[in-house]
């Protein structure tokens, strides 16, 4: 027979199930007690690279509250604030701790089924963690909105064992996250102070030049869907004249836009939606952030960058039904970008020779 511990003093033998259980309740209890009630918000992916396993596009759809521990109680880690090409950036940092019979009783079953009833799957089917889908634990991506100064800040690293298997087992799940920088992700968890993140950052927005005879006025941050239409010139005056605006904007949608999608081939696109951040009705200005497509930008028939392919397009606003034709689109400068500035300068010096089919000599 071989050698084995004792069963009357060695802590990890599974006879130990009671005191586990105490440390558990302890546990639980002391971040009742001094912890903080923050919001989990899960990542979806929307455009999953299954070979690199990397998303393009992300969307954070619910926000559940939980009970947590702030383990950073002196302040955030690594408080920087930094100044770049981009503008400022913060690099904040905070550890926070939750239960992990918690989140596995009260939250796992309904990610299970928030995750499988998105792919159309029976709520209790196993999930692939391939998919990036998993609800046994809170996974690296994911987002906490911490309610003290409304900032969201991203999961980074998920560690489970800390302490260190305390009567051979694990009783919280410690967060180690840094401050969420917003990148083209969309909100929508019905939650004004999370759903407005994605309207702060000067992240991607284009600014479009609308017509006088539209109808309605858009809200903000209400989502918009944008048609590619053909030029009205095309339809000939004498078809267009006794028509009235509703008419014409119905009449002109007739083309889908053609775009690159993130494998480099051209992808033919019904419709583009995006969420309104603001709308200048006497000006005839409209700004659109959170684009499902972007690549607006085509060659002209000199070979010049500087047609988009949202300059002449139809928007409509999905609540208010707000209706109006675009004449010109291009993006909002960022801060610190010097683009558009490079831009012109090539654009003064430039020569192109458009019968010039070989310029540099090669076979």
């Amino acid at each position: 027979m071989s050698p084995y511990t004792s069963p009357f003093f060695n802590s990890t033998h599974p006879g130990q199930t009671s005191e586990q259980l105490l440390i558990d309740d302890l546990v639980v209890e002391q971040i009742a007690i001094y912890g903080i009630d923050a919001m989990y918000l899960p990542r979806r992916h929307l455009n999953l690279d299954k070979l690199l396993h990397e998303s393009t596009k992300n969307a954070f759809e619910v926000a559940m509250p939980i009970p947590m521990y702030l383990k950073s109680f002196s302040g955030y880690d690594n408080s920087m604030e930094l100044l770049t090409k981009f503008g400022v950036r913060s690099s904040d940092e905070i550890t926070l701790v939750m239960s992990r019979s918690q989140f596995t009783s009260y939250y796992s079953p309904y990610l299970k089924s928030y995750y499988n009833g998105i792919n159309g799957n029976p709520p209790t089917d196993i999930l692939n963690p391939l998919d990036g889908e998993i609800a046994t634990r809170p996974k690296e991506g994911d987002l906490i909105y911490f309610p003290f100064d409304e900032g969201i800040f991203e999961i980074k690293y998920v560690m489970f064992d800390s302490p260190f298997f305390q009567l051979g087992r694990g009783y919280v799940f410690e967060l180690q996250c840094e401050k969420f920088e917003y990148s083209g992700e969309t909100f929508n968890t019905g939650i004004d102070d999370i759903d407005e993140q994605q309207a702060r950052p000067d992240y991607y927005r284009m600014e479009f030049e609308v017509k006088s005879g539209g109808t309605g006025t858009f809200n903000r941050l209400e989502e918009v869907d944008i048609y590619d239409i053909v030029v009205e010139q095309n339809l000939g005056t004498e078809l267009l004249n006794p028509l009235t605006t509703e008419e014409r904007i119905e009449i002109v949608v007739q083309d889908v836009f053609r775009l690159y999608n993130d494998a480099g081939f051209i992808n033919r696109v019904d419709k583009i939606s995006g969420r309104v951040l603001e709308w200048n009705k006497p000006k005839g200005k409209l700004i659109v952030n959170d684009l499902s497509d972007l690549d607006p930008d085509q060659e002209d028939e000199n070979k010049d960058v500087t047609i988009n392919k949202f300059d002449v397009s139809l928007v409509v606003g999905r609540e208010s039904g707000a209706r109006y034709v675009t004449i010109k689109a291009e993006a909002m400068e960022m801060p610190f970008s010097d683009n558009k500035i490079l831009q012109d300068e090539f654009d003064d010096i430039k020569i192109v020779d458009i019968y010039d089919d070989n310029p540099f000599g090669f076979v």
